[in-house]
C-alpha cells in the first residue's frame, strides 16, 4: 500500500555527559495526509527495530495499513537498539530509554507541527498521540508515561506488566526461576528453557518468514533480519521478574488497550488489566490463532483494525472532553 516513509535521526541527551545520542525514527504518512490526523508511536520488543512495523513482504506492514486509515505511525528504535545509538549496556536502564524516546518523539512532533518534518508537507497537528510498544516495547513505552506523559493513551502488546511468562508446549514443565535469582540468571533460564519458534510464531506464519525471523538466533541475534537489531537495551535483562514494571503501569491515567496473542508471554488478561489500576478507561483483547510475534499471524488484520479502533476512541474523547496531555506526570 502506498505511503509515505520519511526516515530520520533525533539527537537527544545523552544523560550526564554533556553530549547526545541519536535515536533512529521512521515517521510512515498517509499519501494525503488530514491536518489533524492521528498519530501512533510504535515501540518494538526485545531483538527488534522499528521496522517490524513495516514489514516488507506483501500485506505485512502495519504502518502501510495504518496509513491507509488515516493513520500516521512513528516507528522509533529505542536507545540501544537497531540504527539508534548503542550505549553500554548498563547504560540503557528503563528510565534512560524512556527519556530518550520522549525526547525524541517531542522533536519529531515538533516538526509535524511547524511544518518542518520535510519539505512539502504542511504542518500536521494531530488529533491523538497513541503509544503502542510490542513485547519489550511496552514495557518501554509505560515507563514514558509514567514519568513524561508522552501520549493520550497506551496500547501494551504482549508486554506483561504483572509477569513476563513464556508460554509451554502442552505436557512441557513451565520455566521455574527462583525468587531470589538475579535479573541476569533469570534470563539464561528463560532464553535456555523457552522454545522460540513455537512462542513466537502461530502455525499459519509462512515457514519462509518463521525461519528469517529465528534462524539467526533468539532472543539474543547473531545475525539479524531486516526488521531484527543486533542488540538490545540493557534494562531487557530484567524484563522476566515479577512486578518490574508493576509501579508504572499503575501510575497510568489514560485509556489503556491491552492487547495480546492467544498464546503469548503474558499472565492471564484479567491480571494484566488489573495492573493499570488508574486508567481512565481499560480495554481487553486476545486475538485469536496468533502468538507473541503478533504482526506475522495470519490474523494480523484484526489485531491491527481493534489498534485502530482504539486509536478512534482516544480521538472521539479527546475531542469529547477538551483533553490534552498533562506536561507535569504524577508518578
Amino acid at each position: 500500500m502506498a505511503h509515505r516513509r520519511i526516515e530520520m535521526g533525533i539527537n537527544v541527551p545523552a544523560a550526564g555527559t554533556g553530549t547526545s545520542w541519536e535515536i533512529a525514527a521512521t515517521v510512515h504518512l498517509p499519501v494525503d495526509p488530514a491536518p489533524d490526523l492521528p498519530v501512533i508511536v510504535a515501540l518494538p520488543g526485545g531483538g527488534y527495530n522499528r521496522h517490524y512495523f513495516d514489514i516488507a513482504e506483501p500485506g505485512y506492514s502495519e504502518a502501510a495499513a495504518h496509513a491507509e486509515r488515516g493513520i500516521a505511525t512513528i516507528a522509533i528504535d529505542h536507545l540501544g537498539a537497531g540504527d539508534s545509538s548503542i550505549p553500554p549496556p548498563d547504560v540503557t536502564s528503563l528510565e534512560t530509554v524512556a527519556a530518550a524516546n520522549h525526547a525524541a518523539l517531542q522533536s519529531i512532533l515538533t516538526r509535524l507541527r511547524d511544518g518542518t518534518l520535510r519539505p512539502g508537507i504542511a504542518p500536521l497537528r494531530p488529533s491523538a498521540v497513541v503509544g503502542i510498544g510490542q513485547s519489550m516495547g511496552g514495557h518501554a513505552l509505560v515507563a514514558m508515561q509514567a514519568h513524561h506523559r508522552s501520549f493520550d493513551a497506551v496500547a501494551v502488546l504482549g508486554s506483561s506488566m504483572v509477569c513476563t511468562t513464556m508460554p509451554m508446549r502442552p505436557g512441557e514443565k513451565p520455566i521455574f526461576i527462583p525468587k531470589d535469582a538475579t535479573p541476569a540468571e533469570a534470563a539464561v533460564l528463560t532464553i535456555g528453557g523457552t522454545d522460540w519458534p513455537w512462542v513466537f510464531h502461530w502455525e499459519d506464519v509462512p515457514p519462509a518468514l518463521v525461519d528469517a525471523d529465528v534462524s539467526g538466533g533468539m532472543p539474543i541475534r547473531g545475525t539479524a533480519p531486516a526488521w531484527g537489531s543486533l542488540t538490545t537495551p540493557g534494562f531487557s535483562t530484567t524484563l522476566v521478574l515479577p512486578g518490574v514494571v508493576a509501579a508504572e503501569a499503575a501510575a497510568i491515567d489514560v485509556p489503556v488497550l491491552v492487547a495480546m496473542g492467544e498464546r503469548d508471554v503474558c499472565r492471564p488478561p484479567i491480571e494484566e488489566l488489573a495492573a493499570f489500576s488508574s486508567a481512565s478507561d481499560r480495554a481487553l483483547f486476545v486475538a485469536p490463532r496468533m502468538a507473541h510475534m503478533h504482526n506475522f499471524a495470519g490474523t494480523r488484520r484484526l489485531f491491527w483494525n481493534r489498534i485502530e479502533n482504539f486509536v478512534d476512541q482516544a480521538v472521539s474523547l479527546r475531542k469529547a472532553l477538551g483533553y490534552c496531555i498533562v506536561t507535569k506526570p504524577k508518578f
